[in-house]
């Protein structure tokens, strides 16, 4: 009887099952009352939730999977009738009700604490501590409903704020980008399906059994999965005769391998031809379709709303917020324009999305907007045109690179002799400086032919290559990610020691069979370098602050080229030992004029 009572019930329950959907939420909704535990749990396994105080049984985001179960209760998907912002109405008004009843609560705890007496003066001690230990605890009565009261207001107040934010048209074209960006990749994900099932009617289509296998191979190193058994078990592992393993693997095992056409019948079972009418009921065609619809109904819903910028094209020399836009930015993906570059004043140091121009006062300030309001932009004028090409002529002529010559030498074997002497020099006092045990042995220079130097170049990790060379002979550093510090005045080829002793000094090379000439003469002349202790003071420890501005980075690069400062970048900057000599010189000498 319970049994029948049962069957009836269901029935009854499925005969009056409703399923919605909310494409303003993207929620599926069931209405169909209390479930037995079985389908409880199988529904929540499916990730429904219950909602018995929305009005509702059971709400879930859409899948295809969960579209299935609502029409397999109620047979037809209907609209909600009750949008986000009335349910959130509903909700807000129930916590207000949670609210007004911990706030009377809170009131009646009070008024009990205020109606005892401050003062429990019983002659009997131990009745007395307990009158006061209950005018304790209405206290904290009073106190913990009053909590109770605030967390309410505040979950009110939130649930109003979330659901005015959610409809805000900004936020609308964020989850307009999202879908755009879901749809993307689920439109490139049917493509590589079809390209590979194409590749594989191909390899069915081979006839000739060798060549078949050879084109399985190597179709089968671009699939996924790793779920096909062997057609032959007794000649599989047990690990594969269990969980399976990839073509390729199958393909490719020494121990009796599966065919082209094994492989291919493997892939084409359980799979469906994108070309046929059924391939639109799979689940990626069905996400598809979904998230199309889902970028329609958002469109229209912020068309509505007045739209967003970035349905708008934006011009150079039209005006974002009153501020003349100087370059516009479009993503690679949708073409649209996503961000904009105004000019602005220069700024002193790093500031979020501002970048100066080098030789001018201004700095491009970037700006996101595709979520801003169709009214923050202004087109473009005559005038304004006539404005922005007067500015970019401007920032061209300040930005022109002052090239100088900077020529690649062969050198006489006297000159080449004479720079080898210099960098030896180097190598040697660099040694010292650093009190290492074993000084380094000169290096000489080095003679080779073009074709032995270009063989000797060659490669990433090559032992010989071109630098260039500072006034003074020596090599220009490169910091900053290989930028080069400092004014080369030629380049030279030169041939790395580190093969033969890490410290010892680079050798010259001179091609023999090329012409040789001298190098220029201002390569012999270094101007002595007389450095601002006081300022590279201050440079250091702005530095290892908040960063040097490029006034200071340019003073700590020169001191840096001429070994006063270690300064590897713009916020990291010491003294040298040389350095800290000059430094500590130079306080000794400040502290004796004070003291005169």
């Amino acid at each position: 009887m319970k049994h029948i009572n049962d069957k009836e019930n269901a029935s009854e329950r499925l005969a009056n099952a409703t399923a919605t959907y909310c494409p303003e939420d993207n929620k599926l909704r069931l209405y169909v009352g209390r479930v037995p535990h079985d389908e409880y749990l199988a529904l929540k396994a499916e990730g429904w939730t219950s909602t018995p105080k929305q009005d509702c049984d059971f709400a879930a985001t859409w899948t295809p999977r969960r579209r299935d179960t609502c029409l397999d209760y109620a047979g037809i998907i209907e609209d909600e009738d009750m949008e986000p912002a009335e349910r959130s109405a509903d909700r807000a008004e129930r916590f207000a009700e949670y609210r007004e009843k911990r706030t009377a609560e809170a009131v009646g705890h009070a008024n009990r604490y205020e109606a005892t007496p401050l003062a429990h003066g019983y002659q009997n001690e131990q009745r007395a501590q307990r009158a006061a230990a209950r005018h304790d605890r209405i206290a904290g009565y009073a106190c913990d409903a009053w909590s109770k009261a605030e967390y309410w207001q505040r979950r009110t107040a939130g649930v109003i704020q979330h659901a005015l934010y959610v409809s805000t048209p900004s936020v609308r074209m964020g989850r307009i980008k999202r879908l755009e960006s879901e749809q993307r990749k689920r439109a490139e994900a049917v493509e590589q399906y079809k390209k590979r099932f194409r590749n594989w009617q191909q390899v069915a289509a081979i006839e000739d059994p060798k060549e078949q296998t050879a084109a399985a191979v190597h179709v089968a190193n671009f699939c996924h999965g790793h779920h096909y058994r062997h057609p032959r078990p007794e000649s599989a592992t047990t690990y594969v005769r269990e969980h399976g393993t990839s073509l390729y693997s199958l393909l490719t095992q020494e121990n009796d391998p599966i065919t082209g056409a094994e492989a291919a019948a493997l892939w084409f079972k359980g799979q469906i031809d994108p070309e046929s009418a059924e391939f639109e009921h799979t689940r990626i065609m069905q996400w598809t379709r979904h998230c199309e619809l889902r970028l329609a109904y958002e469109r229209q819903m912020l068309d509505a709303q007045g739209g967003r910028l970035a349905s708008v094209e934006i011009e150079p020399g039209g005006y974002i917020g009153g501020k003349l836009v100087y370059k516009v930015n479009k993503s690679p993906k949708t073409k649209r324009v996503t961000s904009v570059s105004v000019l602005g004043p220069k700024v002193e140091s790093w500031t979020y999305r501002a970048t100066n121009i080098p030789g001018t006062q201004w700095a491009e300030y970037s700006i996101e907007t595709e979520r801003l309001s169709p009214d923050a932009y202004t087109p473009p004028t005559n005038e304004s045109r006539a404005e922005l090409k007067r500015i970019k002529a401007k920032v061209k002529q300040a930005q022109a690179p002052l090239k100088k010559s900077c020529p690649l030498i062969n050198p006489t074997r006297e000159d080449a002799e004479r720079l080898q002497a210099l960098w030896n020099e180097k190598a040697l006092a660099d040694a010292k400086r650093h009190a290492r045990v074993t000084l380094p042995e000169p290096s000489t220079v080095t003679e080779m032919t073009q074709a032995e130097y270009k063989r000797t170049s060659a490669g990433t990790y090559a032992s010989a290559k071109t630098v260039h060379l500072d006034p003074g002979g020596l090599e220009c550093r490169s910091r900053y990610y290989k930028v080069q510090t400092g004014d080369a005045v030629c380049k030279v080829r030169r041939m790395d020691s580190a093969g033969v002793s890490f410290y010892r000094a680079d050798s010259v090379i001179v091609l023999t069979d090329k012409p040789q000439k001298p190098f220029p003469i201002a390569l012999w002349h270094r101007e002595t370098y007389q450095p601002d202790i006081a300022k590279l003071h201050e440079a250091i420890a702005a530095a290892n602050g908040c960063g040097a501005n490029e006034q200071q980075a340019k003073l700590l690069r020169e001191a840096d080229e001429n070994g006063i400062v270690d300064c590897p970048s713009t916020h990291q900057a010491n003294w040298t030992d040389e350095g800290r000599k000059l430094c500590t010189a130079f306080f000794a000498r400040q502290r004796e004029t004070a003291n005169i």
